[in-house]
């Protein structure tokens, strides 16, 4: 009888465990209603699926679009009102779960556990995800000067006058198979690139992490930036250390 009855308790808290775990990931019916009926938001096949196939031999395509394959809560702001017509207007929506596909441009919106729906990145002005307790943001590269044939996002890893940025970008190493010799690789890789990059707002400059890089998008602060170079000897390459330098510049 206890045996039955400790059972039965098992039972219920696992019930109730289950039952608030599926709470917690429920979206409320406006976020829901509005990824299933908004006018911009498409099905997403919720696939990783080969997107690139050469003549021949079939190949593996290794690696993945997506700047993370796993869902993470994510805040996003929209350039345009998402609602239909008549409803009220929604300009961002919170604590969703999102991916971002690098290679497609688009935010891949989890509604349940069988259906996702995309939206192109050029309807997005920013969005915020959060992950092992910590928070990144990613901004449309129209807001930070890119050029016009520049499209999707940069994360944000300093802010101020001097913004300082990673681009965070897909590169596509073609198979190599010479089907003559039969040498070579059949595989397509999928190569995730980080890139750094400042930004004043206006102007976006690419940057390697260097002294005198450095120096020459600073150049109206170059003798306090220098003096903290000499000073400190931060390793440049070090992105907590590169985040500091920014932060120092900022502030001055």
């Amino acid at each position: 009888m206890k045996i039955r009855s400790f059972t039965c308790v098992l039972f219920i808290l696992a019930l109730t465990f289950r039952i608030g775990a599926q709470a917690q990931n429920t979206l409320p019916n406006v976020t829901r209603d509005l990824l299933n009926q908004g006018p911009y938001f498409r099905a997403s096949n919720y696939d990783i699926t080969p997107i690139y196939t050469m003549p021949g031999p079939e190949g593996r395509i290794l690696g993945y679009p997506y700047l993370d394959t796993a869902f993470a809560k994510t805040t996003v702001t929209f350039y345009q009102n998402m609602a239909k017509p008549g409803n009220q207007p929604i300009l961002e929506i919170t604590d969703v779960p999102v991916r971002y596909n690098l290679q497609a441009n688009d935010l891949e919106f989890r509604v349940d556990a069988k259906t996702v729906k995309a939206i192109s990145g050029e309807r997005v002005k920013q969005f915020s995800l959060e992950r092992n307790g910590q928070t990144t943001r990613f901004v449309n590269a129209t807001e930070v000067g890119a050029p016009v044939d520049v499209r999707g996002f940069f994360e944000q890893v300093g802010d101020g006058k001097l913004k300082l940025l990673i681009r965070h970008q897909i590169y596509v190493k073609k198979p190599t198979y010479n089907a003559a010799l039969s040498t070579g690789s059949k595989d397509t890789e999928l190569i995730r690139e980080a890139i750094w990059y400042t930004s004043d707002g206006k102007t976006l400059t690419k940057l390697s992490p260097s002294r005198k890089s450095l120096l020459s998008v600073m150049q109206d602060k170059e003798d306090r930036i220098s003096a903290y170079l000499k000073d400190r000897k931060p390793d440049l390459k070090n992105r907590e250390a590169l985040t500091e330098l920014f932060a120092y510049y900022n502030s001055l």
